[in-house]
């Protein structure tokens, strides 16, 4: 129902990251050729070449510090798309809000209407009095003052999902939301399994591999790398070979503040992955009691309470035009009972709102909607 709907935010930020190339081990010094002339009493020519040799294998420390950071970037891609598609079903949810307010209030506009004109017709009847005629018109006034109020919220909630779509589909066409979400329980909750396979979290880890990884690279970098050159020439008619060693020797420059710059960066990515932890682990919680709440009492209203409105509506009517309730009461009365119904799709809307903060803080916005989103090289 919603993967039509939801899979564009799927792809949205993969196509930065699918790009990206497969992280391998490239040569790190490539070799230098020499040639060398010289005219003097002795005429002196020689061909020579040069390898930097990777002692302490920088290459691959490089290599693995670049896939760590890879990872962290995928991971903050998944978290991006898993926010634009709660984004999108938040436009939704407020949508289909919006929308059943809307026709609650032309319901009440009729009602109202209604109810003023038959006030009017027993006003000429002498069975009401005057200000019992100006409350039915004032009634109806302020139907309309609230309706007027709720077709602009639907108007906001329509320009808020083209913005997010770019597009507007053809009437009654966005998907519909579900009246009762999935149940969960305290007790089937994996906390640590959830925190650790959220996108936002495993980024964090990336984080701390890397820097971890970025120690080591420091660390082999305070290694001096050789080179050896190979050289051969002439002098007048005599060959000339040569071969060369040299080693740099760190006397000025040790880099070792390198390597305490990369311990600093390391201790700060752990607390910030502790911090992270702290933070999706009260999230969870926060958001699984709000949506518990919210369900069972939803789930209350649609057993006991859902069916009885329309019901109340139309006895009331009766009541009132058979003359055993008082055009007071029956206003009041009739407007509670429109209040309530207007709670009632309230309600519904933050029993989705609780939802959508339950998928946020799990991270499993697009487990629920069995939408793969895996990335591939």
């Amino acid at each position: 129902m919603y993967k039509r709907f939801v899979i564009s935010v799927a792809l949205l930020g993969c196509m930065f990251v699918t790009q990206l190339q497969p992280v391998w081990a490239e040569a790190l010094y490539n070799p230098e050729l020499e040639l060398d002339a010289e005219r003097t009493d002795i005429d002196t020519t020689s061909l020579g070449i040069s390898q930097t040799i990777d002692w302490g294998d920088k290459r691959g420390a490089r290599a693995r510090a670049a896939g760590h950071e890879r990872d962290a970037v995928i991971a903050e891609a998944e978290s991006k798309r898993q926010g634009l598609a709660i984004e999108l079903l938040q436009a939704l949810r407020e949508y289909h809000t919006a929308d059943a307010l809307n026709s609650q209030g032309q319901q009440r506009v009729r009602l109202m209407k209604q109810f003023a004109a038959i006030a009017e017709q027993r006003r000429r009847a002498g069975d009401l009095n005057q200000i019992e005629l100006d409350l039915a018109k004032l009634a109806s006034l302020e139907a309309n003052l609230e309706s007027a109020e709720l077709t602009a919220r639907l108007s906001d909630a329509e320009q808020a999902l083209l913005a997010l779509m770019g597009e507007l589909p053809a009437p009654n066409t966005w998907p519909t939301l579900p009246h009762l979400l999935p149940d969960i329980q305290q007790s089937d909750i994996d906390t640590e399994k959830l925190l650790r396979g959220h996108p936002v979290f495993r980024a964090q880890q990336a984080n701390v591999t890397a820097a971890r990884t970025m120690i080591e690279l420091r660390q082999r970098e305070t290694r001096p790398d050789p080179t050896i050159s190979v050289r051969t020439g002439r002098e007048d008619n005599e060959t000339l070979t040569g071969l060369t060693l040299s080693v740099p020797l760190f006397v000025r420059n040790s880099f070792r503040a390198e390597v305490d710059e990369a311990n600093a960066n390391l201790i700060q990515a752990e607390q910030n992955a502790q911090t992270t932890w702290l933070n999706l682990n009260s999230q969870l919680n926060t958001a699984a009691r709000r949506y518990m709440l919210t369900r069972a009492t939803w789930a209350e209203w649609q057993q006991r309470g859902e069916t009885s409105l329309q019901r109340r509506i139309e006895l009331l009517e009766r009541l009132w035009q058979a003359g055993e309730l008082g055009t007071t009461d029956y206003l009041v009365q009739l407007k509670q009972t429109l209040d309530t119904q207007s709670a009632a799709t309230e309600l519904r809307g933050r029993h989705w709102q609780t939802w959508l903060d339950w998928l946020t803080a799990s991270g499993t916005v697009f487990t629920w909607m069995n939408i793969d989103t895996r990335l591939t090289d």
